[in-house]
């Protein structure tokens, strides 16, 4: 794969994973702000700290885990990005440095 294509898809993968923390994160803010939690909601989110796999049915708390995984991914996807920009960029900057003094005048 070309590097210029690799780097396109790294920039592709972080701006979906980022629309999709930021849709998951509206959406959970909006059923617990406006629309409210009901009182077996309230009762199932604290009962996630001790029992998380008994939870994980209750779609608020299937809400608040993608959340957090896709904030994860987000981070993930955005070091690596920076990451493959800072080594093209470098790649480009020893070939410069290595291009003979004559070829460049």
């Amino acid at each position: 794969m070309v590097d210029a294509t690799l780097r396109r898809r790294g920039w592709l993968v972080s701006a979906t994973c980022l629309a999709l923390w930021a849709a998951s994160t509206l959406s959970f803010a909006w059923y617990v702000f406006v629309a409210g939690l009901s009182a077996e909601q309230r009762r199932l989110l604290e009962q996630f700290a001790h029992r998380p796999l008994e939870t994980t049915i209750e779609p608020l708390v299937v809400l608040l885990v993608s959340t957090i995984a896709l904030g994860v991914l987000t981070g993930l996807s955005l070091v690596y990005y920076g990451y493959a920009q800072w080594r093209h960029a470098r790649h480009r900057r020893l070939a410069l440095e290595c291009e003979p003094e004559a070829e460049r005048q």
